[in-house]
């Protein structure tokens, strides 16, 4: 086996400053770190799939896909895309409290309010005999307030395209760390081919 180094660091220095900044970078903004040790291509097609792989997972989604409460590990997951989750957090975080409030507030006020004068009652929820006027008045609300609404399917798989990312990008950093600290990586030699076995004569010389 023969060792083939990583070409962009080949020093035993040790990482330095400008390489822990090449790792903060990766993971602050996703394929930046490898832009800043000059591999361009690799960082663009990084930062094209993660945040393309993040992007698509909001689109799906909204911001429920961010910080699932009964998934906790796509959470953690999602803060290793970086940027994207540091600027989605606090802004779910405002959704979710506005949708508590604006929940109590209907269910303290029993009733709803419609753009044309119409006035819905909250009904009864232990009435099984009330489920279609319940029905009726939850599309309402969620027609007058679209933060009511919710897809919980949707969302985990809104959830699981973010999480993605985060991942991919954990890997990409695995990749910066590599080429600043100068680590080799095993190449597997080639076995030459094995050449034909000579012709055998016969033993009683050449036949005429």
């Amino acid at each position: 086996m023969t060792n083939q180094s990583y070409p962009e660091n080949k020093s035993n220095e040790g990482i330095g400053v400008g390489g822990y900044m090449a790792l903060v970078l990766a993971w602050l903004v996703p394929g930046l770190g490898h832009l800043v040790l000059g591999e361009k291509a690799r960082g663009l097609i990084f930062a094209a799939t993660i945040h393309g792989l993040f992007a698509a997972g909001m689109l799906i989604a909204g911001v429920r896909a961010i910080n699932p409460p009964e998934q906790q590990i796509w959470t953690y997951t999602q803060y290793l895309a970086g940027w994207p989750m540091l600027v989605a957090s606090p802004v779910e975080r405002r959704y979710m409290a506005e949708s508590a409030l604006l929940i109590k507030r209907l269910q303290e006020q029993g009733r709803l309010e419609m753009p044309d004068g119409q006035v819905l009652m909250r009904p009864p929820v232990d009435d099984d005999s009330q489920i279609p006027d319940r029905i009726r008045f939850g599309k309402a609300a969620i027609k007058l307030y679209p933060l009511l609404a919710n897809h919980p399917k949707i969302q985990d798989i809104g959830a699981v395209y973010c999480g993605i990312a985060g991942m991919l990008n954990l890997l990409v950093m695995f990749d910066v760390l590599l080429r600043i600290t100068g680590s080799t990586r095993e190449k597997p030699e080639q076995k030459p081919e094995a050449s034909p076995p000579p012709s055998q004569k016969p033993e009683g010389g050449d036949a005429k």
